[in-house]
């Protein structure tokens, strides 16, 4: 059978000790956005938030908890030009808050810059670190919220951290716990793991349940904490060995894609811990450069689908990038099947 790449993860890199430690002012939930909901509301106890000023090219899993609670939004024009992602930021915003964030794992030093402005104009900047969590930069130290997920870069089915930077939060976490999504992800998982290791099993049936969970956290994610397993099990992550694996993975790609015209690449700098390798294919070629990887049995996602509820400056990052596949799961001879996949694409003429 030849070898998957890709996919929902399976197993988590884990370290026999701690491997993790903020300080005092942080707190678990259970997904991304159930700690931006949590934000929120933490927010609106001291001041107002009718508004919010966010990246047009984003996932609508940020954008709903703002919906959720009534928020207004408004959104800035986030493209890629030369190599990098760009943002059009009118500093003279009527919002009371700004979510900004560096997209998979690249440290843009004009989101920093941006970030320092804005806190000069007295409007609360939440930060989503969730691309960037394993690099040397995580996120700006002058950003007065910060979240992330980790389940989007190992094998946890549950796992994301708020972080108050200016003071300790406001409200108690919710004790609560989504029992059903973590189950289904558990079992989705090790059906996968029986799948890929042993090749016993059907992939429709962990597909099924991935996508279940999925589906139940669309309308009930809010007001969930973290069993206490996972929050312990989020401090004993290999970080080493995801960075370590992911940045080798992620050089190879890149300097293999610099000189193929048809795609556009970003360079990864020093500290760099990428979540995927994003590519701009050229040409209207996307679609069709992901269904061959299909083919080959390369399953490298779409960030993201575009966001139908909300009218976005642009779509042109929407219709044409696509994620490679980068992490710990996968080594060189991996990396080189997607490059041979690309390659081939292209030779043919498709």
């Amino acid at each position: 059978m030849v070898k998957e790449i890709g996919s929902e993860f399976w197993e988590v890199d884990l370290k026999k000790e701690d491997s993790f430690e903020l300080g005092n002012n942080y707190k678990f939930f259970l997904t991304g956005r159930t700690a931006l909901d949590f934000i929120i509301k933490d927010i609106k106890t001291t001041g107002k938030l009718d508004r919010i000023y966010m990246p047009s090219y984003c996932c609508y899993s940020m954008v709903k908890p703002f919906i959720d609670n009534e928020i207004q939004i408004e959104f800035y024009k986030v493209s890629f030009e030369k190599g990098k992602y760009t943002y059009e930021i009118d500093f003279e915003t009527k919002c009371e808050a700004v979510l900004i964030m560096q997209y998979f794992g690249y440290c843009n030093r004009e989101a920093l810059e941006i970030i320092k402005k804005l806190k000069k104009n007295g409007i609360t900047i939440i930060e989503d670190a969730t691309h960037s969590w394993f690099s040397q930069t995580p996120y700006s130290h002058k950003t007065d919220y910060v979240f992330t997920s980790l389940r989007k870069w190992t094998g946890i089915p549950c796992g994301a951290i708020a972080i108050k930077q200016i003071s300790t939060f406001n409200i108690p976490v919710p004790s609560t716990i989504n029992h059903k999504y973590i189950r289904l992800g558990e079992y989705a998982a090790l059906l996968k793991k029986q799948y890929i290791e042993k090749n016993k099993g059907c992939k429709e049936a962990f597909l099924k349940l991935f996508n279940q969970a999925e589906s139940l956290i669309e309308t009930d994610y809010r007001n969930y904490g973290l069993p206490n397993i996972y929050s312990k099990i989020i401090k004993k992550l290999d970080y080493e060995k995801i960075k370590n694996a992911r940045m080798q993975n992620a050089k190879f790609l890149i300097e293999e894609l610099k000189n193929l015209k048809e795609i556009d690449i970003i360079f990864m700098d020093d500290g760099d811990v990428p979540l995927f390798v994003p590519i701009i294919i050229q040409n209207e070629k996307r679609d069709d450069l992901k269904q061959h990887f299909i083919n080959n049995k390369i399953y490298c996602p779409v960030h993201w689908p575009i966001i139908k509820s909300h009218k976005v400056p642009s779509k042109e990052i929407y219709n044409n990038s696509l994620s490679l596949v980068c992490d710990q799961r996968y080594d060189i001879s991996d990396m080189k099947r997607i490059i041979q996949c690309i390659n081939d694409f292209y030779r043919r003429g498709f």
